[in-house]
């Protein structure tokens, strides 16, 4: 017996009721299909780039967002009503308020950073470094560590000084870490600057 309404796995599993869901084009390419490209998203979760318990349900929905922008056609903010810009301005807005706590970046909010990355930089650094995890071997054990090495690989693919906008998240960035990306570039355009300016 699972808990929620689909359930990740191979194959996910789904309440009978969901089954016209995933059989029906039309729907899917009017309505989308969030929920088991979600569960499928976390078929692909892989623990080196995963900050449990974080981003257990954030970074799966990389892949609803993708799917449904580049296969179906639905813009990431009519695909889920939690993807609306003024959700997504309330969301950044609430966490900074609360001094961006580790403990409240997850699920929505998590993937908010994601989101920020991938649309200021597009998929590519996405799917190249998904691609180059899985080649690496010795990963950080811990999920400091293993955020570190998400910030430099990051930062490394797209050949900007990232450490400001993960630390406006609140992510533990260490100093070595920091010191190590201070010959990049600065990202101008760091979309955080905006809330961070603001709540001054």
């Amino acid at each position: 017996m699972f808990t929620g309404w689909m359930h990740s796995g191979y194959p996910i599993m789904c309440h009978l009721e969901s089954v016209q869901e995933l059989i029906n084009e039309t729907s899917m390419r009017s309505r989308g299909v969030w929920g088991p490209i979600h569960e499928l998203g976390h078929n692909q979760q892989q623990d080196g780039w995963e900050f449990r318990p974080h981003t257990t349900e954030a970074t799966c929905n990389l892949w609803s967002v993708y799917v449904h922008e580049t296969v179906l056609g639905i813009p990431r903010a009519k695909a889920h009503e939690a993807l609306s810009p003024p959700e997504r301005k309330r969301r950044i807005k609430d966490h900074l308020r609360k001094g961006a706590p580790l403990c409240d970046w997850n699920v929505w909010t998590a993937l908010e950073t994601y989101l920020q990355l991938q649309e200021a930089f597009g998929w590519e650094p996405f799917t190249q470094l998904f691609a180059e995890y899985q080649t690496l071997s010795r990963l950080p054990k811990g999920k400091t560590g293993r955020m570190n090495l998400w910030v430099k690989k990051f930062s490394q693919r797209v050949k900007k000084n990232l450490v400001p906008f993960f630390e406006a998240w609140g992510w533990p960035v260490q100093k070595e870490v920091a010191d190590s990306l201070a010959s990049l570039p600065e990202w101008q355009e760091n979309p955080m600057q905006v809330y961070l300016c603001a709540k001054k």
